[in-house]
């Protein structure tokens, strides 16, 4: 039918802010800075939108009143207020020993309650102190923090949604969510203690941070009894912990008046766990796949699990084979979190006079995805692994052993095999987000002086690859990191991904 439409979206967010600042010189030794100030941030969001209805009256003219039938209008806005005053006090000593602290407090639009949140940080120049020719700088450091954080807005009472009139009779619907009238925000509590240190010149060099940190009164949706009248409840609810290590080293092996070689080496491990939902709650579903994988936060586990049917095993370790000759099934099990255990890089620069190369490799270690992609390519015949590598009416026998214990002998169909992926073990769409990627490459030159204008400080051409190679992949038919969608929950579950690109590059950088 033919038609159109129109949408307009219009977004705008304004801070007004004042500050007073204070810093009195105490002593040559000690030095003091202050500052209290206060914010306020107004979001808007509205949101016009119209449609013909039924088809146009006269083809080709794209207007609303060219609708058949009266056509659809609907205009939503969305406003947001944040209030905020907070305050810093920053004591230093002999530029060596320095304490900070700062408070902030937030009243939200979007909660019922405000939020309170405080920091302390300290850091001690070390190398101030030890003065020797092997220390070229050295500080440790250590803090703690508070951060609070609303979420969206309207969603402290109850409202009616309008859907469009049916047979000209106007329609109000109670939404299907049971807003919270005492919502609380979010509160994130950070602690760390870390330390950084040069040495030989700056000829190598570390950085090293431990890291702790709480989230509580987290505000999710919980499913309830449809019964009551809603799908869900708001609430806020649960402690999810966060314990890890964040570690980066530098070591520069040969540096000459024109050739230098630097590697950088970078090291992270985060160790995840749900330490409470909600009273009487220990699963709360993030998401799920076609028919039967989902995602789940459980009470005790990492967040982010995959859950879903796994194979069979008889007490030697064997998978067992059901009497059709397709993999025998268990009931919902945990399948393997989508958190890796650790991700690290090593990147390579070296130059020589005016002429430099570097080159980055990625690395990810443990984690899992399930791959919608893989369970319908298996199950329509559309990915090479259903061809049973061209001998596809030889057909399968799955390795494993029957109920008694024999050896399985039942031959499976190309097609038999390739269908069992979407309805039988969900494991066999469960993959290892493992890799070691080539993440880019780059290639640099800069100009000598003699060659360029007087105007002109310097002249740089450059080309570069990006996401040039990837080993370990555990299905070489899916990037491992095309398998989360942004920053939100949904984390680990595949679906559609397009594949992964290379990307080349040429650029030329001019400095005035």
């Amino acid at each position: 039918t033919s038609g159109y439409a129109t949408n307009s979206r219009n977004f705008s967010e304004f801070n007004y802010e004042a500050r007073v600042h204070w810093n009195p010189r105490i002593s040559d030794d000690f030095t003091l800075n202050t500052f209290v100030g206060a914010n306020r941030r107004n979001s808007k969001l509205s949101r016009l939108f119209g449609q013909t209805v039924g088809g146009l009256v006269q083809p080709n003219f794209y207007n609303l009143k060219n609708s058949t039938d009266t056509p659809l209008a609907q205009n939503d806005d969305f406003n947001r207020r944040v209030n905020s005053v907070f305050g810093s006090v920053s004591l230093g000593y002999k530029e060596t020993l320095f304490i900070e602290a700062t408070g902030r407090n937030d009243w939200f639009s979007t909660t019922y309650e405000d939020g309170f949140y405080p920091s302390v940080t300290g850091s001690f120049d070390f190398s101030n102190v030890l003065k020797t020719d092997w220390l070229s700088f050295g500080k440790i450091r250590a803090g703690w923090a508070k951060v609070a954080s609303d979420t969206d807005p309207y969603q402290l009472t109850n409202v009616f949604n309008q859907p469009t009139n049916f047979n000209g009779a106007p329609r109000y619907t109670l939404g299907t969510q049971n807003n919270n009238r005492e919502l609380k925000p979010e509160m994130k509590e950070t602690k760390e203690i870390g330390i950084e240190a040069n040495f030989f010149k700056n000829r190598f060099g570390l950085d090293v941070t431990y890291y702790d940190v709480n989230i509580t009164d987290a505000i999710l949706p919980l499913t309830i009894d449809p019964a009551t009248g809603f799908r869900t409840n708001l609430i806020n609810a649960g402690e999810i912990s966060n314990k890890g290590v964040e570690a980066m080293v530098f070591v520069t092996p040969v540096k000459t008046e024109d050739f230098s070689w630097t590697l950088n080496w970078n090291f992270a491990k985060n160790e995840n766990k749900i330490v409470k939902l909600y009273e009487g709650v220990t699963t709360y579903q993030l998401t799920n796949a076609p028919f039967r994988a989902r995602l789940l936060a459980v009470e005790g586990e990492s967040y982010g699990a995959i859950y879903g049917t796994d194979f069979v095993y008889d007490a030697n370790g064997n998978k067992v084979i059901a009497s059709n000759g397709r993999y025998a099934a268990t009931g919902i099990k945990n399948l393997g979190s989508t958190l890796p255990d650790y991700n690290m890089g090593l990147r390579n620069t070296m130059k020589y006079k005016n002429l430099s190369l570097s080159f980055l490799f990625d690395m990810q270690k443990g984690g899992k995805y399930f791959s919608t992609s893989h369970m319908w390519g298996m199950y329509s015949g559309m990915i090479e692994e259903s061809a049973l590598g061209g001998n596809r009416a030889a057909g399968i026998t799955l390795e494993g052993v029957l109920a008694n214990g024999t050896p399985n002998t039942r031959n499976l169909t190309a097609q038999q095999y390739g269908a069992m992926h979407y309805n039988t073990v969900d494991a066999l769409n469960v993959f290892d987000a493992d890799y070691i990627k080539l993440r880019d490459v780059t290639l640099g030159y800069d100009l000598p002086k003699s060659l360029i204008g007087g105007f002109l400080e310097g002249v740089r051409i450059s080309a570069f690859g990006r996401n040039l190679l990837a080993w370990n992949l555990d299905w070489k038919g899916m990037d491992p990191e095309n398998t989360s969608y942004g920053s939100g929950n949904i984390q680990g579950l595949e679906g559609g991904s397009l594949p992964s690109t290379r990307q080349y590059g040429f650029n030329v950088n001019f400095k005035f």
